[in-house]
């Protein structure tokens, strides 16, 4: 009887274990990137601004669905911190702007032209062991905005108009960045291409995308922009043009280590799909979703992806 018992018991077990098995194969719409046996857990970063958690969210998110083993760590920091990170590996993945390592990394003279700015950075980071996917027609460069109120006031269209201005005794205060005060292609490089020096009692160093709120509070005249923030146009501000090229090329492209690339070799065609969607109106679109209209990263991500047939 303890015989017939202890078979049975057995037969059930060994029917309970294929059925697990079966049902851990994962859905038909995901890959199977996390079965190919013992491979590395891709670190998703990213900096800390809006566009970058955007861009670093639906990394995570996009991989995470394809069935990579994935960890999120949103929001890292800045240049200084996330770059030695993914040279250290302590992070497997982040998206970058050209001109940034060019002329902040590499200290190479600023490029106006995107596959030129891109080869050369690419090229650079190979030697590195790290690895430049295709870049966005996205181009996320700076400019110069001013109030509405204030451009009306001093006839304010191109950035030129706003130098000659305070060469002519304005006092306007201007709110950026310390990381834009201090880096080459900030403010020594824009008063330099417009060949005067704005009076340093009337700069104030704020975070990073604090100079919108600034100006919308009517605390500010100038601030520091993105082409791609969707919070010009919602706070009734005005971007000036940028009549000198003080402004390099900034096409966004996500970057991975070398060693995570060579485990699992389908992800640049598949970072393809996302990248090649993410032109500068539907960046300012998922900008303004999350600034403006206040819904969180993860919901803009995931609704994008969702959109555009990426996830389900």
């Amino acid at each position: 009887m303890k015989k017939k018992v202890f078979l049975c018991m057995l037969v059930l077990v060994m029917a309970l274990s294929l059925i697990a098995a079966g049902c851990g194969g994962g859905g038909e719409t995901k890959g199977d990137a996390a079965s190919e046996g013992d491979k590395p857990t891709i670190v998703v970063s990213s900096k800390t601004f809006t566009e970058a958690l955007l861009l670093g969210t639906m990394t995570y998110q996009y991989l995470e669905y394809l069935g990579y083993p994935v960890e999120n760590k949103m929001g890292l920091g800045e240049l200084a911190v996330v770059r030695p990170a993914l040279e250290s590996g302590q992070v497997s993945a982040y998206w970058e702007y050209t001109g940034t390592v060019l002329i902040n990394i590499m200290e190479h003279e600023p490029s106006f032209d995107s596959e030129e700015s891109f080869n050369l950075v690419k090229e650079f980071d190979a030697a590195n062991g790290i690895v430049w996917l295709d870049y966005t027609p996205m181009n996320d460069t700076y400019a110069i905005m001013v109030r509405q109120d204030v451009a009306d006031e001093y006839n304010l269209t191109t950035t030129s108009d706003l130098a000659k201005a305070v060469q002519d005794g304005a006092h306007l205060k201007f709110i950026t960045a310390q990381e834009w005060i201090e880096r080459p292609d900030g403010l020594q490089h824009f008063e330099n291409i417009y060949d005067f020096q704005y009076p340093k009692e009337d700069m104030v160093a704020a975070a990073l995308n604090m100079g919108y709120e600034a100006l919308k509070a009517n605390q500010a005249e100038v601030g520091l922009a993105f082409t791609t923030d969707a919070r010009i146009e919602a706070y009734n501000l005005v971007a000036l043009e940028d009549d000198k090229s003080a402004f390099p090329v900034y096409n966004a492209a996500p970057l991975f280590r070398e060693e995570i690339l060579e485990a699992y070799p389908d992800i640049p065609e598949q970072m393809k799909a996302l990248s090649q969607l993410l032109d500068n109106d539907t960046t300012v679109s998922l900008n303004k979703a999350v600034d403006v209209d206040k819904k969180s990263v993860e919901e803009v991500s995931k609704q994008f992806l969702t959109e555009k047939g990426l996830i389900k």
